[in-house]
């Protein structure tokens, strides 16, 4: 077969990662496509799509990657992107049994609504954690093998030439399962200009359309103003984050917070412009009806724990339940877990309340991210990202 020019046809093929929320899906597809890695990567808040380019056995194919969202409430939005995948990659941590046992779920969910016509692939994620393993070689070879699929320990952190080895081959077994090609089995004949355009046109602006949507919505309800609180024991260092937020400053001798104090930041993308408060509270006078109020008028939590702290992590559960009494519908709120303190000089010391406070995270479907205020590590761009993911909640 004569080597095609870069003006024939190339071939789309859709491919969709599933998993658990932190198994490292979107972790994957940024190695894989950039050749890049954050370990303070956030947890996906909207389905997002990536395109690479690559060829196999002389045929150009542009394959078409969704990340989608982990986490319970956001799992029946997930069934809207599945139409037309030919190439599903189910992903666990091997660092976390919950989330190789909820495979069950996702292939149950994938197979209930694109049918059994596609490859299937197991990605056992986090191989470079091999001393906090959870879940075997063996357990993920035999899963892989029961449900028909390809199977291997990748580690997005270490090893991109094993995430492309991976990955072309299930591109290859996708090739070959579909051998009479049309637009009607998933895989479809474009030629360059067309790849532009749909790169263009793509569902790239969804996530703006929701946006805006939903800031319509708070326009009307609350005036352009969104509520936020960050919630956490005494020396977790809340203050000192909102610092860095406010004036990029640190003090290393802040006192905690004795009295209700409120800030405002200023969001603005395009035409779209809104006021978010933040609030600082005292924790000693969080049965307080100030407090509750509080509480009732916000939409965004922060809850921070000291990563040098048991005692700050045990009380994450909490502030979640504070949470859950008082707001109507948790659904509807954005809670983010921060893991303060994972300051540069302490190296891995911190790694264990990491893992238990992300954890948890997992567990109450919450938003995880570690960080530092001291070094000021994963806390620029925290608001901005914060308001996007609550705008966009379904």
């Amino acid at each position: 077969m004569k080597e095609k020019d870069d003006d024939d046809e190339i071939l789309q093929i859709k491919m969709i990662l599933l998993g658990n929320t932190a198994v490292g899906k979107t972790s994957i597809i940024n190695r894989y496509v950039e050749d890049n890695f954050s370990s303070n990567l956030m947890s996906s808040v909207n389905m997002t799509f990536t395109q690479k380019t690559l060829k196999i056995d002389k045929q150009k194919v542009q394959l078409n990657i969704w990340d989608t969202v982990g986490q319970e409430k956001f799992r029946s939005l997930s069934k809207l992107f599945f139409k037309d995948t030919k190439i599903v990659a189910l992903v666990y941590s091997i660092t976390n049994k919950n989330s190789f046992n909820d495979l069950e779920f996702w292939l149950k969910t994938f197979k209930e609504t694109i049918g059994e016509d596609v490859v299937i692939g197991v990605m056992g994620n986090k191989s470079d954690l091999f001393l906090e393993q959870e879940v075997s070689e063996e357990e993920g070879e035999k899963f892989a093998e029961e449900n028909g699929g390809f199977f291997d320990l990748v580690s997005a952190k270490e090893n991109k030439a094993g995430l492309d080895k991976f990955i072309t081959k299930l591109v290859t077994e996708c090739l070959k399962k579909n051998q009479n090609l049309s637009s009607n089995n998933g895989i479809k004949l474009v030629n360059q200009e067309q790849t532009q355009e749909i790169k263009a046109g793509c569902c790239a602006g969804d996530k703006d359309k929701r946006i805006i949507r939903k800031y319509s919505e708070v326009i009307k309800e609350k005036k352009g103003k969104i509520n936020s609180v960050f919630l956490g024991e005494i020396s977790s260092g809340k203050t000192s984050i909102i610092n860095r937020i406010q004036k990029s400053d640190f003090n290393p001798l802040e006192k905690h917070t004795d009295e209700l104090m409120k800030f405002n930041y200023a969001y603005n993308k395009g035409k779209m412009k809104l006021d978010i408060e933040i609030n600082d509270v005292d924790i000693n006078q969080k049965k307080s009806s100030e407090f509750i109020d509080i509480i009732k008028q916000c939409n965004i939590f922060f809850i921070v724990y000291d990563v040098k702290s048991q005692k700050s992590l045990d009380n994450i559960h909490f502030w979640i339940e504070v949470i859950k009494k008082i707001k109507e519908n948790i659904n509807k709120e954005l809670i983010y877990i921060l893991a303060n303190k994972n300051d540069r000089e302490d190296g891995n010391k911190n790694a264990q309340l990491i893992r238990e406070g992300r954890d948890i995270a997992q567990e109450n479907k919450t938003m995880f991210k570690a960080i530092s205020a001291k070094d000021n590590e994963g806390i620029n761009g925290i608001m901005k990202e914060s308001v996007e993911s609550y705008l966009a909640l379904p």
